[in-house]
C-alpha cells in the first residue's frame, strides 16, 4: 500500500478512537478526516458518577481536559499517577488505561496505544458497548500498523460481537470492512481467483453502506463503484454513478466516467447531454476534451455551437494551435454557412499547410461571397504551391472567377479552362466553358464588324446629303 493511502488511514485511525460508535470510521476521505478531528472537542467521559470514586473522577476529567487542549503529555502524567492508586477497581483501571490508550493515538505512537487499548479490553469491566467500542478500535490499530490479516479477524469478530450485543455494524463499519477486502484484492495477482473472491466478499457490506446509510460519503459509492466496473456491470454500476453526479456536482471525474458509461452503453445522446453540461461548468480542460465536443456538435448537426467552442478555445490556445484545429473551425462556419466568419481560420489553417488544398478551399470561400479579386489571388496560389488532389478543377476554378471579373479578364479565363481541359475528370466541364467564352467573343467580334460596316455604309450615304 503507498504512503499516501497508509497515512490517511493513520489519520482516520487516530481521530476516529476517541469517537463514539455510531461515528466511528464515518470518515473515508481526507477532508472527511478534518472534519472528524474538528467535531472531536473532548474524549469521551466516564460515568464517574456513579463508579468513579470523587477523587479519582476529578482527576480524570483533568486529563481529558488535557487532552481535549493537545496537551498529552500533562494528559499521561496526571493518567499515570492515577494508576499508582492500589485501591482503583478494574472499572476505573479500564477507564483510565483506555483514556491513555487515546492519548498515544493522538502521538501517533500505535503500538503504545494498542498496547493500552488491549489492556482496557482485557479488565472486562466497561459496560458491553464499550467493550465492543473498545474492540473496533483494536481492529483499526492494526490496520494502522500494517497488521491487515490482525485487523481483518478483529473486526470480523467485533461483527459478530455487535450483532451478539443486538447492535448490528452501521454504515461506516460496513463501509470499512469493503475497504479492508479490497486492499487485500489489490495484494493479490491481477484477475487471479484470490483478486474475484476478495471483491465477491466485499460487494454486500459496500452495498449496505451505500443503500443503508442516510447520508453515503463519497468514498462509499466510489468503493461500491469500483466493485460494480471490477466485474463491467455497466448497467448496474449507471444508477449508482448518477446518483454520484447528483450528490457531488463539482466532482469532474464523475461527470466524465458518466459520459463514458453512457456511450458503453449506446446511450450517446446522454453521453453528449454529460459533457455540455461539464463544458457549461467548465470542467473540460484538456485539448482532447474540448475538440471531442466541438466534434459531437458537429456529429449532431449543430454547427454554429461547435464553432463557437472551437473559435473560443483556439484563441484560449486550451485546443492547440494546429492546421487541422484551424480547418476544423472553418469547416463548422462552413457548415453553418457562416462563409466570411471561415475565412479567417482557413487562412491561418491554409498558411499552416504544405500543400495548396486549403488555399483552393480559401479560394472557394472567396466565391461564395461574390470577392472575386481574392478568390483568384488565393486559387492561383493554390496552383503554385501544387500537390492538389485535382488540379483540373482549380483550372477550371480559376477561369470562372476571371470570367466573373470582366471581360477584359476573359482572355485569361479562356487560357485557364483551356488548361483545365487537360484534365480527363474536367474535360468536359473546362470545354463547355471555353465554348462559352469563345461563343460569346465570336458574337462581339461579328457585332464589331457589323458595327463598323454599318458606319462604313453611313459615311457613303452622306455623299449624296452634302
Amino acid at each position: 500500500m503507498n504512503n499516501v493511502s497508509k497515512r490517511f488511514i493513520f489519520f482516520v485511525l487516530i481521530f476516529s478512537l476517541a469517537l463514539p460508535l455510531s461515528v466511528v470510521f464515518d470518515a473515508l476521505t481526507v477532508s472527511d478526516v478534518y472534519a472528524a478531528k474538528k467535531e472531536r472537542k473532548k474524549p469521551p467521559k466516564a460515568r464517574r458518577t456513579q463508579t468513579m470514586s470523587k477523587k479519582v473522577g476529578a482527576d480524570f476529567i483533568k486529563a481529558q481536559e488535557a487532552l481535549g487542549e493537545e496537551q498529552g503529555d500533562k494528559a499521561l502524567k496526571i493518567l499515570n499517577n492515577l494508576l499508582r492508586n492500589p485501591d482503583l477497581r478494574d472499572f476505573e483501571k479500564a477507564t483510565i488505561v483506555r483514556l491513555k490508550g487515546y492519548v498515544y493515538a493522538e502521538q501517533e505512537d500505535y503500538p503504545k496505544s494498542m498496547s493500552f487499548l488491549q489492556e482496557a479490553l482485557s479488565y472486562n469491566a466497561l459496560a458491553p458497548q464499550d467493550q465492543l467500542d473498545l474492540q473496533f478500535g483494536i481492529a483499526q490499530l492494526y490496520l494502522a500498523i500494517d497488521q491487515w490479516d490482525r485487523g481483518l479477524s478483529e473486526l470480523l469478530e467485533w461483527f459478530d460481537n455487535a450483532e451478539a450485543l443486538g447492535n448490528p455494524p452501521g454504515p461506516s463499519a460496513h463501509a470499512l470492512l469493503a475497504q479492508i477486502y479490497l486492499y487485500f484484492a489489490s495484494e493479490t495477482p491481477k484477475d487471479s481467483p484470490e483478486e474475484k473472491q476478495f471483491y465477491r466478499k466485499a460487494e454486500p457490506h459496500a452495498e449496505i453502506a451505500v443503500l443503508q446509510a442516510a447520508e453515503p460519503r463519497e468514498n462509499w459509492y466510489q468503493i461500491y463503484l469500483s466493485i460494480l466496473l471490477f466485474d463491467d456491470r455497466y448497467e448496474e454500476s449507471l444508477p449508482l454513478l448518477e446518483a454520484m453526479v447528483y450528490r457531488f456536482p463539482e466532482k469532474k471525474s464523475y461527470h466524465r466516467q458518466l459520459a463514458a458509461l453512457y456511450a458503453e452503453l449506446k446511450r450517446e445522446d446522454d453521453s453528449f447531454y454529460i459533457q455540455q453540461i461539464m463544458y457549461s461548468k467548465d470542467m473540460l480542460e484538456k485539448h482532447a476534451e474540448l475538440l471531442r465536443l466541438a466534434q459531437l456538435y458537429l456529429y449532431y448537426e449543430v454547427p454554429y455551437k461547435a464553432a463557437l467552442i472551437l473559435e473560443k478555445e483556439l484563441e484560449a490556445e486550451r485546443i492547440k494551435d494546429e492546421e487541422k484545429n484551424w480547418e476544423q473551425l472553418a469547416n463548422a462556419w462552413l457548415s453553418a454557412r457562416e462563409w466570411k466568419k471561415a475565412i479567417p481560420p482557413l487562412t491561418k489553417a491554409a498558411e499552416m499547410s504544405e500543400d495548396g488544398g486549403l488555399f483552393l478551399r480559401l479560394g472557394q470561400t472567396y466565391m461564395q461571397e461574390e470577392d472575386w479579386k481574392n478568390a483568384e489571388k488565393n486559387i492561383r496560389y493554390a496552383i503554385k504551391k501544387g500537390d492538389l488532389d485535382n488540379p483540373g478543377r482549380a483550372w477550371l476554378l480559376l477561369g470562372i472567377t476571371r470570367n466573373k471579373k470582366g471581360i477584359k479578364f476573359e482572355n485569361s479565363a479562356l487560357f485557364a479552362f483551356k488548361r483545365s481541359t487537360g484534365y480527363d475528370d474536367m474535360e468536359a466541364d473546362a470545354r463547355r466553358w471555353v465554348k462559352v467564352i469563345e461563343a460569346k467573343q465570336a458574337r462581339r467580334e461579328a457585332d464589331r464588324l457589323a458595327a463598323e460596316a454599318a458606319e462604313a455604309e453611313l459615311a457613303d450615304d452622306t455623299i449624296y446629303f452634302n
